[in-house]
């Protein structure tokens, strides 16, 4: 005979864990220095086989840069179930779609080009390194408990994190992020690993901030949350049109 319990138990397990299918994250950025000044807000949403991920980006040089000013707003669908991958300029409302094959083979050719210049190029004396301090005290940033991390501390140079006390990376996240790295490289995908320094390769860095005498730079992680359904900001419209070539930046 079927427990009637054992059979309720699973059903709520299996349905909370189907609720619980999805994450997103919200992250945000910005920069300023001598050439002019940037700010952005990714949004991504991670699932088992799909990947979602829209940026906008706002640039505004200064002097003779003033001519790259520019808004973006592009977005991105990896399926890993399909082997497919869709980059969108939402600002000309056009996509392309290809076989992440073809993107794995664009990347090595790509690559190749890289290592040589690398290995033209002359390698620079260490510097002293600075040993991390880590702040004794928690802090609520961002709407997570945190504690500061000073990476960098002197009249010229100042880095400093704040990673979560107790959250830690999803399980879904990791799993995703690591396949989607081999196809889309996103430049704000913020992580460190500080176990060196005894600190969980886990802990999530919820806020970052860098100066030099050459600018500034500020990170802030706002959203990173399960959901149970993918947010209408990642759909793709239907009068969007399919194209062979765009022009991202």
């Amino acid at each position: 005979m079927i427990n009637l319990s054992l059979l309720l138990f699973s059903l709520l397990l299996s349905s909370n864990l189907f609720a619980q299918s999805g994450f997103i994250t919200e992250e945000t950025t910005k920069a300023s220095f001598k050439m002019g000044s940037m700010e952005s807000s990714v949004y991504k949403y991670f699932a088992e086989d799909t990947y979602y991920s829209k940026i906008n980006l706002s640039f505004k040089g200064k002097g003779i840069a003033r001519l790259m000013s520019r808004d973006l707003e592009n977005g991105t669908i990896i399926s890993f179930q399909d082997s497919t991958i869709i980059n969108v300029n939402h600002k000309k409302n056009r996509f392309t779609k290809k076989l992440l094959s073809q993107i794995l083979e664009e990347k090595e050719s790509e690559s190749e080009i890289e290592s040589e210049n690398e290995n033209q190029e002359d390698g620079s004396p260490e510097e002293e390194s600075f040993i991390p301090i880590i702040s004794d005290s928690l802090e609520i940033v961002n709407g997570f408990e945190a504690y500061k991390v000073t990476l960098q501390e002197d009249d010229d140079d100042n880095q400093s994190v704040w990673v979560t006390s107790t959250a830690r990376k999803s399980i879904i996240v990791k799993s995703m992020q690591s396949r989607i790295d081999e196809f889309e490289r996103n430049w704000v995908n913020f992580d460190g690993n500080f176990s060196e320094i005894g600190i969980d390769q886990d802990v999530i860095i919820v806020k970052a901030v860098f100066s030099d005498e050459e600018g500034s730079f500020e990170y802030n992680l706002n959203v990173y949350a399960p959901t149970d359904s993918l947010p209408t900001m990642f759909d793709l419209p239907e009068d969007y049109k399919k194209v062979k070539k765009l022009k991202m930046f």
